[in-house]
């Protein structure tokens, strides 16, 4: 199981593994005329880890539970709550182990040690026909060490859970946890 991916590992076939940004970055990178910038996608499998390894699933599922979206003030809080518990979480050890080493190799690659990342999060279920998920989860910019690193991608994580993607996921009628959070870095 693979929790974080190169860009140039990648093809517009892995939106499963890594979303079709990342997928589409993938693509840019074969080609020799398209300068993109090295980068890298933590997986969706790296999210249902961190997920898993931190039993919120159930806590999750219940807080959406009868949660009516239109709702301004339960969305808020239901959002905030779940938001909480995500960026509350810890990294299993080899997921944190395999960011941070990947980190540095991408530092490696551009010659600076601790280089500025943008932390971009979205969902694995985006951009299908009939829904476009475009700007419902959130991206850090200037991102630059280990611990900020991380604490990014959590955020980026919890990003799934934003009153706006709860709300447009219920509109739709998506399930919530069947839309998988991935991060790519670059």
């Amino acid at each position: 199981m693979r929790y974080v991916v190169w860009f140039e590992e990648l093809s517009k076939e892995d939106v499963s593994l890594v979303g079709g940004k990342a997928a589409n970055l993938g693509e840019l990178t074969s080609k020799t005329d398209v300068p993109v910038p090295p980068g890298f996608a933590i997986t969706a499998e790296a999210y249902k880890r961190f997920i898993d390894h931190n039993k919120l699933g159930e806590k999750i599922a219940t807080l959406l539970k009868n949660l009516d979206v239109n709702d301004t003030d339960e969305l808020n809080n239901v959002s905030s709550e779940i938001r909480t518990l995500i960026e509350g979480g810890e990294f299993p050890s080899d997921l944190q182990d395999e960011i941070v080493k990947n980190y540095r190799t991408l530092g490696e690659k551009i010659g600076m040690e601790r280089p500025y990342v943008a932390v971009r999060s979205s969902a694995t279920a985006e951009d299908l026909p009939g829904a476009s998920f475009a700007g419902q989860q959130d991206t850090y910019l200037d991102v630059q060490g280990e611990e900020n690193l991380l604490n990014a991608v959590k955020k980026a994580f919890s990003s799934l859970f934003t009153p706006r993607a709860i709300f447009y996921r219920e509109e739709k009628g998506f399930e919530h946890l069947k839309a998988v959070s991935y991060t790519h870095l670059r």
